[in-house]
């Protein structure tokens, strides 16, 4: 590794907070510099303001739960963020695809997915939603309250080149189970 390669890394496990600075002069000085911090927000909003663009409904939606921000940042620790918007944008809504928020991991899904759908992807996905998917778009468009999860049914949506319009969803009654219920006696 040569000095200038050994130098960057160095700089952009500073901005990323990654580990302890390596023990050099210069970096233990920059490690301790108003001018990191800076330089640190700087990238985060430049993220931040390319997601939002480009990730529209997924972080509306994050910011109403005011994860938004620190998903982001968290993203940008862990990963290699790629200067092509596009690129950048389809590793977040990936990360997000299995987020505990089921809400959150259909949102990120549907969105990949009409990013690949859009880029001439041959592969179509599927996309499983709790509450009815067009009401959600709806209210993450006009900012208005989201709908409820329905207990009843489920939406399975189908993206992709192939699927007429892009976009498909069905909407099947959900089966219940019914647990320690004994057969009846003949």
């Amino acid at each position: 590794m040569s000095a200038l390669e050994r130098q960057q890394r160095g700089l952009l496990d500073l901005i990323k907070g990654r580990g302890a600075p390596p023990q050099d002069a210069y970096f233990a000085q920059v490690a301790h510099s108003a001018g990191l911090v800076m330089v640190r927000e700087i990238a985060l909003w430049w993220r931040a303001m390319q997601l939002d663009v480009q990730c529209r409904y997924t972080s509306r939606l994050l910011k109403r739960t005011s994860r938004f921000e620190g998903l982001v940042a968290a993203y940008f620790d862990a990963h290699a963020t790629s200067s092509f918007v596009e690129e950048l944008s389809r590793d977040f809504l990936q990360t997000l695809q299995t987020d505990a928020d089921v809400l959150v991991a259909a949102t990120a899904g549907f969105e990949y997915a009409l990013m690949e759908a859009h880029a001439d992807s041959s592969e179509s996905f599927e996309i499983l939603w709790d509450r009815d998917p067009d009401a959600v778009v709806v209210a993450l468009e006009q900012r208005s309250a989201l709908p409820p999860p329905d207990a009843d049914w489920t939406y399975r949506m189908r993206v992709g080149a192939g699927v007429p319009n892009l976009v498909r969803c069905s909407r099947e009654r959900k089966q219940f189970r019914v647990d320690n219920v004994r057969e009846p006696i003949p």
